[in-house]
């Protein structure tokens, strides 16, 4: 009787938390953020923490503070076709296919850890894929920084679940879209419901086994006409099984027979995001697999980055012409004033309210995808 009281009270906790999310944060808003927020502190990542956010009410465009959200993708390698997904159709954008080394990702980590409240290791691959990614994850955590992944949950077998749960990640999220093998694969395009969800359970039982509060784990579930009805029957499954959060999103779709039919997730073709609160020149930092400094996480072009991590100096580039113009534009989009027109992704962005990565999309075929050659894969 206790056990299903306090399950009815987390039930309600997080479906407050996606409503809230989805209605007044355009899904944005994430138990991950407070949780980096509470646990992984420091008077230095405070003191950032305002100063950003104080630039960023003045509309600064040359900042002295540094962001404190880390998008940092490990890798843009994918094992599945998801087919509304630039990596899933076989898109590069431009860019070398990759996984980036350890020694990459400490060198890109020491120059702005210390301020890092969260770290998202996850854009446009399978993180899971990278050889190297328990070895960044532990680095990052010696930081002091909240780590989460997202997963499509094919790389997790038991001994990849131990090994993961032992990196001492924070938040794992499993991307499980679908109640049966008709409704997963129909989106999940290669993979195979019955093995993910032999999946989640290993790492839920590797928590377990090893004794571990961490990782948070939350499945998510993206919500299309085909799998709307199964949405109440996978959340229930979900906390039955140890996940600790369930969460259905509304979907991001490019065909109208795909949009769910329930009023409670039904949201447009190309379902554009909401600009008017962009913070992500004052507040994130977004890292590609080829080392490559995107404006947010939505770029996907290699022709629209704002410069090279690696190689280059942090400061220099946070504050170098594309970074102070996307903050120019974006202190105008807000004022309310004319949005000056720029030679960088943020002014379409922001005057025609469609997310970036899809404006204007390359157009290589899916056969074109599969024949780059993947780099630093061991």
């Amino acid at each position: 009787m206790v056990r299903k009281l306090k399950l009815s009270v987390r039930l309600f906790l997080f479906r407050l938390v996606n409503w809230v999310s989805r209605r007044f944060f355009a899904s944005r808003l994430s138990f991950s953020h407070v949780e980096a927020f509470l646990f992984n502190n420091s008077f230095r990542k405070f003191i950032n923490f305002l100063h950003a956010h104080y630039e960023k009410y003045l509309g600064k465009t040359e900042v002295k503070s540094f962001p404190y959200l880390f998008v940092f993708e490990v890798t843009n390698v994918c094992n599945l076709k998801c087919p509304f997904c630039l990596t899933g159709k076989g898109i590069s954008g431009g860019r070398d296919v990759r996984h980036m080394s350890f020694d990459e990702a400490k060198k890109i980590i020491d120059q702005v850890g210390e301020y890092i409240y969260m770290m998202q290791l996850y854009t446009w691959g399978e993180p899971l894929l990278n050889k190297d990614i328990y070895r960044i994850i532990e680095y990052a955590k010696s930081k002091n920084i909240f780590v989460m992944i997202s997963t499509n949950a094919t790389m997790l077998n038991k001994v990849n679940s131990e090994k993961l749960v032992n990196s001492g990640i924070d938040y794992v999220m499993v991307a499980v879209d679908g109640g049966s093998n008709e409704t997963y694969e129909k989106y999940r395009v290669g993979g195979n419901y019955e093995k993910v969800l032999e999946n989640v359970k290993n790492l839920v039982n590797a928590r377990r086994t090893l004794s571990k509060v961490h990782p948070f784990v939350e499945w998510q579930f993206i919500v299309f006409r085909h799998n709307e009805h199964e949405v109440k029957q996978v959340e229930a499954m979900c906390y039955e099984m140890g996940v600790n959060k369930f969460t259905p999103l509304p979907a991001y779709v490019e065909d109208e027979s795909w949009l769910p039919v329930g009023d409670e997730y039904k949201v447009e073709v190309f379902n554009p995001e909401r600009l008017m609160n962009c913070d992500r020149p004052w507040t994130h930092l977004n890292v590609r697999a080829d080392d490559g400094v995107a404006p947010c996480c939505y770029e996907f072009k290699k022709e629209d980055d704002f410069g090279t991590l690696v190689d280059d100096a942090f400061r220099p580039i946070w504050n170098n012409h594309h970074f102070r113009t996307s903050r120019k534009l974006i202190v105008q989009k807000r004022k309310g004033l004319e949005v000056d027109k720029e030679d960088i992704i943020c002014y379409e962005c922001l005057t025609s309210g469609i997310r970036p990565s899809f404006i204007d999309s390359p157009v290589e075929s899916s056969d074109t995808g599969l024949k780059i050659a993947i780099k630093n894969v061991g």
